[in-house]
């Protein structure tokens, strides 16, 4: 974990789920991993936020209203700006039946995992592909 000394953000995420207590959750456990997040609460919002900003890494939400997380995915990956974007789907639906809607992804993350292991997964995402 970073020092909380560090003001230095490690990279920049894109949190998105429709649940605001699953928000909380998941910018709190990316911060402590010392990145700097900004939170969202569908998937159209998702899909603004990551053609304006730049992020090292994006979770999305699986199941929201309106714009799923595998259709955010799919459009993320068919737009020239996003498709190199690293996608972390997190979802409490199994990673076999996200794959059958979207395969893209770089990582996953079961929403009954601890609050730690999301900050976790993205970090050891966002440094291998620094790492590469």
């Amino acid at each position: 974990m970073q020092r909380s000394c560090d003001r230095t953000p490690k990279g920049h995420v894109l949190a998105v789920d429709d649940c605001a207590a699953m928000r909380v959750v998941m910018q709190a456990s990316l911060e402590s991993f010392g990145y700097s997040v900004q939170a969202v609460d569908s998937g159209w919002a998702a899909l603004e936020a990551a053609r304006q900003g730049s992020f090292d890494a994006i979770v999305l939400d699986v199941e929201m209203p309106g714009l799923d997380g595998m259709a955010v995915g799919r459009a993320l990956r068919s737009d020239p700006k996003t498709a190199s974007a690293m996608i972390a789907m997190h979802s409490s639906v199994g990673e076999e039946a996200v794959r059958a809607g979207f395969d893209q992804f770089d990582a996953f993350v079961p929403k009954a995992a601890s609050p730690g292991a999301l900050g976790e997964k993205v970090d050891l995402l966002i440094r291998g592909r620094r790492g590469a």
